[in-house]
């Protein structure tokens, strides 16, 4: 209730000011829903605001260990039950079990389980230090977890926040800002003092040391944050290609979806919150592609376009959820893609030899005629085509492969999601707006997350019964 109270107080008090870091409750509760957390894995956000996904990480997996630990004693008591025990015996057997019991939900115990949910599976960090401090501040007051929360750049490691390491990566990364040539890597995002070094060595082996000597590199090359990242470069994949290509400024968003996706480990789960355009600006489709790349598409909820008036935000949202390839679908999606890249080159390959062939000719032609005009027609001519026919070949590879690494996306309109433009909790629950064609006997189960649900247990009986009802209307 406390942790309640700060947030609402907040909310109304600094709306003005910090608002839009808050993300509604009905929102944060759907997403971590969604992934599903679980004790024993690690969260991070990188961009934590208020804290509001750490928290609630917190609370639902403190609920599952608690729930567990009743479980556990409850199922020790049954088993006491038909065993020939004096009552003496039987107080000491249950004295011994509540104790441990009660170990395993200390919190100011190193053994204990909630001690290692508060301290070693919580991490965040917000380049706003207000937002930092009222980010540790909130996850106090909701029953601790803020020693992993740091006032830091969310694109640049620190401590405990570095590539490969999380099961969950749940954000809502500041949108429209950009991150321009000119944002360098400074002291301060690197400062670390060699008690730290020594201390997080230890506990997080080579993994460490390799992620903070790549931005260590980057400090010592005077290089821009953007370097840091592959999306800047638009998919160039060749280095002396990247080398020649100088990235200018990127939207805090793409950069975003790059970071979280790194920070992931192979099967890892991501859930972010980001502008409409991501999923349908023609120009962002390298940014897509790259998600395709590297992730399984789990599902793409719609909000509606006053989710975020109560923060100062007018932009249409979208959630996305993604699961990091583990290293074997990695290695199928990698064998999938290089033959059909194979495959498409091989089929245009005569006919771009042949055309390559003949503008050649011609550029050799006007030159041995000294017509100078004639040469550079021909030169834009050939330079025009071999362009386009590596779009025509990019795209042509990219549709055969999802044609054959194929899997089915789950997809939602939400029209409701229980806050108004103001705010304010409504009437509607989150989500009632249901998906046509539910199996049978689900009919009551409209909720965005109850749906998905369903999807994931069998997507072809899902899918089935909604083009069925799709056809029957």
């Amino acid at each position: 209730m406390k942790g309640i109270a700060f947030e609402r107080f907040l909310g109304r008090t600094f709306r003005g000011e910090i608002g839009q870091f808050f993300t509604p409750r009905s929102i944060v509760e759907f997403m971590i829903r969604m992934v599903d957390p679980q004790e024993g894995e690690i969260i991070c956000d990188p961009a934590s605001g208020s804290g509001g996904f750490l928290i609630r990480f917190f609370e639902i997996v403190r609920e599952k260990v608690l729930r567990d630990v009743d479980r556990e004693y409850a199922d020790f008591v049954a088993s006491l039950e038909g065993k020939k025990l004096s009552e003496l015996k039987r107080a000491e057997r249950l004295r011994e079990k509540d104790e441990q019991r009660r170990a395993a939900i200390d919190q100011h115990s190193e053994d204990s389980r909630l001690w290692k949910l508060a301290n070693r599976c919580i991490y965040g960090c917000d380049a706003n230090d207000r937002m930092a401090r009222t980010s540790k501040m909130n996850m106090i007051m909701h029953g601790d977890g803020h020693g992993g929360v740091h006032h830091h750049n969310g694109f640049i490691n620190v401590n405990g926040i570095f590539e490969g390491r999380f099961d969950i990566i749940l954000t809502n990364p500041p949108f429209g800002a950009n991150v321009e040539p000119t944002d360098r890597i400074t002291e301060g995002d690197v400062r670390t003092t060699d008690e730290q070094r020594r201390r997080y060595s230890r506990a997080y082996g080579k993994a460490y040391t390799d992620a903070q000597e790549r931005v260590l590199k980057a400090l010592e090359a005077k290089a821009p944050i953007g370097s840091l990242f592959d999306l800047p470069h638009k998919g160039q994949d060749d280095e002396a290609e990247r080398a020649r290509h100088k990235p200018g400024k990127i939207k805090t968003e793409i950069l975003f979806i790059e970071r979280c996706l790194s920070l992931l480990k192979p099967g890892g789960r991501l859930g972010i919150v980001l502008p409409g355009g991501i999923f349908n600006n023609p120009s962002l489709q390298y940014v897509r592609e790259f998600c395709e790349d590297r992730a399984r598409i789990l599902a793409v909820v719609s909000l509606p376009q006053e989710a975020f008036f109560a923060a100062g935000a007018t932009v249409k949202a979208s959630l996305l959820f993604v699961q990091r390839y583990t290293e074997a679908e990695a290695t199928k999606f990698a064998m999938v893609r290089d033959a059909a890249i194979k495959e498409v080159e091989a089929k245009h390959a005569p006919a771009i030899a042949a055309e390559t062939a003949r503008l050649e000719a011609e550029i050799d032609a006007a030159k041995q005629a000294k017509d100078a005009d004639r040469r550079k027609a021909a030169q834009s001519q050939l330079k025009q085509y071999l362009a386009r026919m590596t779009e025509q070949k990019r795209l042509e590879s990219r549709a055969l492969l999802r044609e054959r690494f194929d899997y089915p996306v789950f997809l939602y309109d939400a029209k409701h999601i229980g806050i108004s433009a103001t705010g304010e909790p409504d009437t509607c629950e989150l989500h009632l707006e249901p998906v046509l064609g539910l199996p049978e006997g689900m009919q009551e189960q409209t909720s965005a997350l109850m749906q998905y649900r369903l999807f994931r247990r069998n997507p072809d009986a899902f899918i089935a019964a909604i083009s069925k009802r799709e056809v029957a209307r």
